[in-house]
């Protein structure tokens, strides 16, 4: 994944959330990752982060693990991660265009 990071204002993090939602068709899966996001967002305001790389997805995965979620669980959450990874190189492209 790409060294990103993760927006302070609720406006601009509700905006790159859509996009991820917007690009899954089902009501389930839309329901779903807006869960999953609004989690990953939460438990990375915690404690200091560097940003969204790989090692805070890892650590993320690991602190999922540790509440004994299933890997059915785990892997739904890490997919909503990879599609805000791709879906945040055009949020950063529509917020240099405007």
């Amino acid at each position: 994944m790409n060294d990103l990071v993760v927006v302070e204002q609720p406006a601009q993090w509700e905006r790159l959330k859509a996009l991820v939602l917007d690009s899954v068709t089902s009501p389930i899966t839309k329901r779903v990752y807006n869960m999953a996001l609004n989690e990953f967002l939460a438990w990375f305001r915690q404690a200091p982060r560097r940003g969204f790389t790989k090692a805070t997805v890892s650590a993320w995965r690991i602190s999922l693990e540790e509440r004994r979620l299933g890997s059915s669980s785990i892997i739904i959450r890490l997919s909503a991660l990879r599609k805000l990874a791709a879906e945040a190189p055009r949020q950063r492209a529509a917020c240099t265009r405007t």
